[in-house]
C-alpha cells in the first residue's frame, strides 16, 4: 500500500475481506441498480456545461437549475450574455446567492471563451454563438490543459466537462464523491484536497461516468454530509460509519442471518418486524442482491468457516443481546438432485451455525434445509445437526417437516426446520401450524377458516405475457414496472419440444409447471421450469412471484446466476410465518 504526498489521498486500510478494487466494483454495481445512472441535468454542449457547473457551486440543485434556465431564457446566445451589463447578470443570478461573485466569474469565463473563439476563427467570428466545440478535436491531455486555463474552471469542473460533454473517460471528485469514498475507507484525503488523478486511477475507465453520476445521487439522497440515512444505504457493508450508526439505533427483535443467499429468509423476518443486524454469504452475486434489497444491513461476503469473531464484531458491533440466529446451510450435499456424498465438505457447514451460536448466544436458533438432510446414504445428518445445536447450549427437538404451500406460497416445497432455544430460557419452541389452506385440497376442520394460498396461474396472470427471447432487466411493459423479467431465447427446436409438454410433465430440465402449485423450484442447468401455458421457461421475475418475493425485489448479478438465486431462496411468506411464530416465544422471555 503506497504512501501518497501530503496533499493527496492514499488507499485506506479496510476492515472487511475485500480488496479496494473489489469494493469499487460492488459499489458501482449496487449504485447502478439503485439509481440507473439517472440524469443529473448535465449538458452535451461543453460551454453550457461549463456555465452550469459554475452556477452549481455552493447552491442547491433546484436553485441552480432554475437560474440556468432563466439565464438561457434571457440570453439565448452566450455572446449576448458576454456583452450584458453586470447589474443585469447579478439580477438573474441573485436566487443562487453570491450574485456579485458569480456574475464576475461568468463574465470572466465568457470573455476568455470569446478571445479563444476570435483567435481560432470560430463562434461569432464564423457567424455562430460562442463555443467550446473545438475541444472535441483535442486529446484528453490537451483538452484538460485548455479547460484548466479558463477562469473558474478547476480540476473537478474540467473533468465533468470531459466526461459529460466530450464523452471522455474522466472521473470528477466533487463533494459528494469525496465524502462517500472517504466514508467507505477507499481513500484518505490529506489537507482537505483530493487528488483527482490518484482517485481516477482507482476507477475502471468504462465505469467512471456512471459511477460519478450514481455517487452524486447517493450523496444527495442518502449519504448526506450532516445526518446520513444509513438505514437506507445499500453500501453499509463497506462503511464503518454506517455500521456504527445502525448498531446505535438498533431495537429488538434482532436477527443475524448465515448462508443468507439472496435474502428470502431475511426478508420474511424483516417483514415480521425483525432488525437484521448482519448477514453472511459467500456468493458474490447473492451477497449483492442481499445488499440491494436489504439497505442498512451489513453483508459479510466470505466463507463462513474462514471468518473469526473479530470479523463479526467489526461488521455488526454491539451484538450482545441477539434474539435469533437464522440459517439455511447449502443443501446441495443433502438434496436428492445432487450426488449425496456424506463426506462432502459442504455437508459439515451446519457446524458453523453452532459455532456462531456459541459466540453470539442468541435466544433462539433456526436452521432450515431440505428433507434429504434426514439421512444421506446411511448417515443421519438430521441427528447430527440437532446434536450440534444442542451442544452449543440449546434445547432443540426433532425438526418439523413444513410445506411452503401451507404458508401462502404457491409451491409444494417441503423443508425441515430446526428450532433451538437457549437452555437457560426453557424448552424448544413448539412446531409451527399452517397459516393457509391449499385451494386444490379438501379443507379440514382446522383449515377451513384459513385464507387460501394463491393459485400459481393467478399469480402469473398479473404479469405481462412476454414471449421467449425478450430482454427486460429493467423496463415498463403494459404500464407495469418489471425487473429481472428477461425470457430465455429458445431455438425453434426447443420451442417445439416445449409445446408438446403438458402441465406437470416433462424432463427435469423442461418440466412444465401446473396451474395450482409448483413443485420445488429448481434451476437445472441455470434454467427454470417451463411456463404453465407459454412455450418457454419462466423468467426470474415469474419465479420470484411464485416464491412470494415482492415485485420491487431486484436480483443482482448475471442473468445466468439469477435463476440459482431465486430458486435457492427461502420463500419470504414462509419465512415471515416462521418469524411471527418465533416472536410469540420471544414475547414470553
Amino acid at each position: 500500500m503506497g504512501t501518497a504526498a501530503m496533499a493527496t489521498p492514499e488507499l485506506a486500510p479496510r476492515s472487511d475481506l475485500l480488496f479496494p478494487s473489489e469494493v469499487i466494483a460492488r459499489v458501482d454495481e449496487l449504485l447502478e441498480l439503485a439509481y440507473r445512472s439517472a440524469d443529473l441535468g448535465n449538458f452535451s454542449d461543453p460551454l453550457d456545461e461549463a456555465v452550469y457547473i459554475l452556477l452549481s457551486a455552493q447552491t442547491r440543485e433546484r436553485v441552480y437549475r432554475q437560474v440556468f434556465v432563466s439565464l438561457k431564457a434571457r440570453y439565448p446566445r452566450w455572446e449576448l450574455a458576454a456583452a450584458a451589463r453586470r447589474s443585469e447578470l447579478e439580477r438573474i443570478l441573485k436566487p443562487a446567492g453570491f450574485q456579485k461573485q458569480r456574475a464576475g466569474k461568468l463574465r470572466d469565463l465568457l470573455a476568455s471563451v470569446c478571445q479563444e473563439n476570435l483567435e481560432r476563427g470560430v463562434g461569432p467570428a464564423a457567424g455562430r454563438d460562442l463555443t467550446l466545440d473545438f475541444l472535441r478535436q483535442m486529446g484528453d491531455r490537451d483538452a484538460m490543459s485548455f479547460l484548466l486555463r479558463l477562469p473558474g474552471i478547476g480540476p473537478k469542473s474540467a473533468r465533468c466537462i470531459l466526461a459529460y460533454s466530450l464523452g471522455r473517460e474522466a472521473f470528477a471528485v466533487d463533494t459528494h464523491v469525496r465524502r462517500i469514498l472517504e466514508r467507505l475507507k477507499l481513500v484518505v484525503c490529506r489537507n482537505g484536497k483530493p487528488s483527482h488523478e490518484l482517485i481516477e486511477e482507482l476507477i475502471p475507465k468504462p465505469k467512471r461516468l456512471r459511477l460519478h453520476m450514481n455517487l452524486v445521487h447517493h450523496g444527495r439522497g442518502v449519504c448526506l454530509s450532516g445526518r446520513p440515512r444509513c438505514h437506507r444505504c445499500v453500501l453499509v457493508s463497506f462503511c464503518p460509519l454506517g455500521q456504527e450508526a445502525i448498531a446505535a439505533d438498533r431495537e429488538p427483535p434482532v436477527a443475524v442471518e448465515l448462508f443468507s443467499g439472496a435474502g428470502g429468509l431475511g426478508l420474511g423476518f424483516a417483514q415480521a418486524g425483525f432488525k437484521i443486524a448482519m448477514a453472511v454469504e459467500q456468493d458474490r452475486d447473492a451477497a449483492q442482491t442481499y445488499r440491494l434489497n436489504h439497505p442498512g444491513v451489513p453483508v459479510l461476503e466470505a466463507n463462513i468457516a474462514a471468518i473469526d469473531d473479530r470479523d463479526i464484531e467489526d461488521l455488526a458491533p454491539g451484538l450482545d443481546d441477539l434474539d435469533v440466529l437464522i440459517a439455511g446451510p447449502p443443501c446441495q450435499g443433502y438434496s436428492h438432485a445432487g450426488t449425496r456424498d456424506p463426506e462432502a465438505p459442504v455437508n459439515g457447514l451446519y457446524r458453523q451455525v453452532s459455532r456462531i451460536a456459541k459466540l453470539l448466544q442468541p435466544k433462539l436458533v433456526l436452521v432450515e434445509n431440505v428433507p434429504g438432510v434426514r439421512r444421506v446414504n446411511g448417515v443421519a445428518f438430521e441427528e447430527r445437526i440437532r446434536r450440534s445445536i444442542a451442544n452449543a447450549g440449546y434445547n432443540v427437538d426433532r425438526p418439523a417437516m413444513l410445506r411452503a404451500a401451507d404458508f401462502g406460497v404457491s409451491q409444494n416445497r417441503k423443508r425441515l426446520v430446526f428450532i433451538g432455544r437457549r437452555a437457560d430460557l426453557g424448552l424448544s419452541p413448539r412446531p409451527l401450524k399452517p397459516t393457509h389452506r391449499v385451494p386444490s385440497e379438501e379443507p379440514t376442520t382446522s383449515s377451513r377458516r384459513l385464507p387460501e394460498t394463491p393459485r400459481l396461474a393467478d399469480l402469473l396472470k398479473r404479469l405481462p405475457q412476454l414471449p421467449a427471447g425478450v430482454s427486460c432487466e429493467n423496463g415498463v411493459v403494459a404500464g407495469q414496472q418489471l425487473f429481472n423479467a428477461s425470457t430465455m431465447a429458445h431455438s425453434e427446436r426447443v420451442v417445439e419440444k416445449i409445446r408438446k409438454i403438458k402441465p406437470g410433465q416433462g424432463p427435469i430440465s423442461y418440466r412444465r409447471l401446473e396451474m395450482d402449485l409448483a413443485r420445488t423450484l429448481i434451476a437445472g442447468h441455470r434454467a427454470l421450469p417451463v411456463h404453465p401455458w407459454l412455450h418457454r421457461t419462466i423468467s426470474v421475475r415469474e419465479a420470484a412471484v411464485i416464491q412470494g418475493f415482492p415485485d420491487s425485489f431486484v436480483f443482482a448479478g448475471s442473468r445466468a446466476n439469477q435463476p440459482l438465486q431465486v430458486a435457492n431462496a427461502v420463500p419470504p411468506p414462509f419465512a415471515r410465518a416462521l418469524a411471527q411464530h418465533l416472536l410469540r416465544f420471544l414475547a414470553d422471555e
